[in-house]
């Protein structure tokens, strides 16, 4: 078990992206807008989408409308939507997309999460030393091939989530990040940050999902579904060694309000989690090893 803790990628950080940020017509005071129309806010920091609640909304800026009369937040515009925290909402590009970091501190990991690809290229430039970093990942799944058969005729799926650990920690590396793939290539989150190991993560694990989706039933018993965000969980026994004790107590406690991605087992699918821990709890069994248990709760 490993935790990335993330760090913001800002406008100061993202040095630049093949995105464009063109989802609709910038937001101005000398423009009238009718009801549903759309606009963008491309400030430092902001980047956001907007769309107008009334008609004759003139000089009503999005940004300073915080009782949301004349706007509502549509969240974050294309380009920036693999930095918010949610998850479900994906930066999308057709063909592949790439960006350029150069983050103001040390990072050893990485991950994408919700990504729909058929590959990642991760590189680091550093300025004095140069390529320290360089290397491909597919994300074609193999999961559930096994026999020929299923090799030939099973149709092909992609893994959603990687995670990178072990990146050489140079303060001064440029990181670029290349997701390749035909047709619509999407993310829902690029993560870096410090990798910092847990423990031995425990079979025996519980997977799941908190689903949000709304079902109620009429009187003649017909059912509605409302299709919802889902969030996924996790709660895992982890061994650590018990002179670590201290030390994994306080990467815990230091996460409690910060997302992180959390590597179950950093070589399946499926076993990493964008989010935070719902509780934790560290039993000290012996002089050599104790367990921790925790329960994770995903992103939505």
């Amino acid at each position: 078990m490993k935790i990335i803790t993330a760090e913001d990628i800002t406008d100061s950080t993202l040095t630049s992206s093949s995105v464009p940020e063109t989802d609709h017509a910038a937001w101005s005071s000398g423009t009238t807008y009718a009801l549903d129309d759309y606009v963008i806010v491309t400030t430092p920091n902001i980047h956001k989408i907007y769309k107008s609640k009334q008609n004759s909304n003139l000089n009503h800026d999005p940004v300073t409308d915080t009782t949301a009369t004349w706007w509502s937040d549509e969240g974050s515009t294309n380009r920036w939507k693999m930095f918010n925290t949610t998850v479900q909402q994906q930066t999308l590009k057709s063909g592949g997309f790439n960006v350029v970091i150069t983050p103001a501190t040390i990072f050893s990991g990485l991950s994408v999460v919700n990504a729909d690809c058929e590959s990642i290229t991760v590189l680091m430039v550093d300025p004095v030393e140069g390529t320290i970093w360089n290397e491909t990942y597919s994300m074609i799944s193999d999961s559930g091939i096994t026999s020929w058969y299923d090799y030939f005729f099973t149709p092909i799926t992609r893994d959603s989530d990687l995670a990178v650990l072990g990146l050489p920690p140079y303060a001064n590396a440029v990181l670029t990040v290349t997701f390749t793939g035909s047709g619509d290539v999407k993310c829902g989150a690029l993560v870096i940050g410090v990798a910092r190991t847990i423990g031995i993560s425990q079979y025996g694990a519980s997977f799941g999902i908190m689903d949000y989706s709304t079902k109620s039933t009429d009187s003649a018993g017909n059912v509605s579904i409302l299709a919802g965000s889902f969030s996924d969980t996790v709660d895992v026994d982890v061994i650590i060694e018990t002179p670590r004790f201290a030390e994994v107590k306080k990467i815990l406690t230091d996460a409690r309000s910060v997302p992180s991605v959390w590597v179950v087992e950093e070589d399946t699918d499926g076993l990493i989690v964008y989010g935070y821990f719902r509780e934790f709890s560290i039993l000290m069994t012996n002089p050599t090893v104790s367990l921790t248990t925790l329960s994770i709760e995903g992103l939505n």
